[in-house]
């Protein structure tokens, strides 16, 4: 056997997290790949990145815009949302197809948002992503939601594929919850991108 082979081999007793089975540095107090710690293998695991994108999947990016309306709300300040899908195909895309378009769709909107801006995994099956736009009213969320189509578009054209957006402005007014907000984005989406506006 060669040498480097012997030293890249995991030792016989190496281990393993007790929550998600991933294997664990030496003398590891947390798992890094779920967050737990090690003596505590009861613990629910922190998964709030999905793996496939590196964006932040469904189970985060939704108590993240329900704390952006709660702080829109609270300093009457306007957010913008807006989700994005590809547009179905005449055939049914298999798994594998939708998880590549899902991988192109969110490096194309990571690459596209500013730094205080949020985007997250809302579904791979339909692909969909949600970009949650602090402080950002109607121009600057029309802006933002042109960009991401655009760079979006240009990352499916060679699939074949293109993409369409829905838009949501939140202006300071009555309070909304998060799915009352996602609702209203695939209604936007649906009617080909007309946004619409809630909390007044």
């Amino acid at each position: 056997m060669p040498l480097g082979d012997l030293f890249r081999r995991r030792p016989p007793d190496a281990e393993t997290c007790p929550a998600c089975g991933a294997l664990l540095p030496n003398d590891a107090n947390y798992c890094p790949n779920c967050g737990i710690r090690i003596d505590e293998p009861e613990a629910q695991p922190l998964h709030i990145v999905d793996r496939a994108t590196g964006l932040f999947n469904e189970r985060f990016i939704r108590p993240v815009l329900e704390d952006e309306l709660h702080r829109a709300h609270r300093y009457g300040r306007p957010l913008g949302i807006v989700l994005i899908e590809p547009i179905p195909g005449h055939n049914h895309s298999s798994p594998e197809a939708d998880e590549e378009t899902l991988k192109m769709m969110a490096a194309a909107i990571a690459g596209t948002l500013r730094d205080v801006d949020t985007p997250g995994v809302l579904a791979h099956r339909p692909p969909s992503l949600l970009a949650v736009l602090p402080d950002t009213d109607v121009a600057g969320t029309a802006h933002a939601a042109n960009r991401v189509l655009e760079a979006v578009n240009s990352a499916l054209a060679p699939a074949g594929r293109r993409a369409t957006l829905g838009i949501v402005c939140i202006q300071h007014g009555q309070r909304v919850r998060a799915p009352a907000v996602i609702e209203a984005a695939a209604r936007s989406l649906r009617e080909g991108g007309r946004p619409e506006f809630l909390g007044r």
